[in-house]
């Protein structure tokens, strides 16, 4: 049986760092940052505090080691979205492959388009980067799209907003924000903010 204690003991290390992680996303992603204590965690893992203490050295280790493994598999699924190609238009393209992302990982997307409560420093400051990351590919886009677009910045600044927004309904309410609707919205959007030229 594989949760049986001497499957536990035979983990690898590399495999309970994992595991340990987790059971962390899944204790902030239901209750935040806050509820995430050394106890409740090894209770969760079944594993005792020292090891804990042994693989991520501290609490702010573990939260830092989570935000940094979550942070990767976002970018790379951003990479992938930025790389998706089921319309001509590659901003459609792109947040079509945001709506697969957070489909396919919805608590890492959880963590970043809502921060739970007690989130680390270091989370806010993936954001901020991760944000102008974005900002940067969504104007550069629209520049291609619409040469000679008044103000391409705050374009891409409205059209981040918006796309946010339409991630976290997905989020939130998958039974109304579908992917047909949220898509013919985009596609209705991009031609009203975007038009051809």
């Amino acid at each position: 049986m594989t949760g049986s204690p001497n499957a536990r003991r035979r983990m690898s290390a590399v495999d309970r760092r994992e595991q340990i992680l987790d059971v962390t996303h899944e204790i902030v992603d239901a209750d935040g940052f806050h509820a995430a204590t050394p106890n409740r965690i090894a209770e969760a893992a079944g594993i005792t505090r020292p090891v804990l203490y042994q693989l991520f050295g501290d609490l702010p280790g573990l939260f830092v080691a989570l935000v940094d493994r979550e942070s990767e598999r976002a970018s790379a699924q951003f990479a992938r979205a930025t790389a998706h190609q089921v319309d001509e238009d590659r901003l459609i393209s792109t947040f079509c492959g945001m709506l697969d992302a957070v489909d396919e990982h919805p608590a890492t997307w959880r963590l970043f388009l809502f921060p739970p409560q007690g989130a680390p420093p270091q989370l806010h400051r993936r954001l901020a980067e991760s944000e102008e990351l974005v900002l940067r590919f969504l104007q550069q886009e629209i520049e291609k799209a619409v040469p000679g677009i008044p103000d391409p910045e705050y374009t891409a600044r409205m059209v981040h907003a918006s796309g946010r927004e339409l991630l976290q309904r997905r989020l939130v309410d998958p039974s109304r924000a579908t992917t047909d609707r949220l898509i013919a919205l985009v596609r209705h959007v991009r031609t009203w903010v975007l038009p051809a030229r």
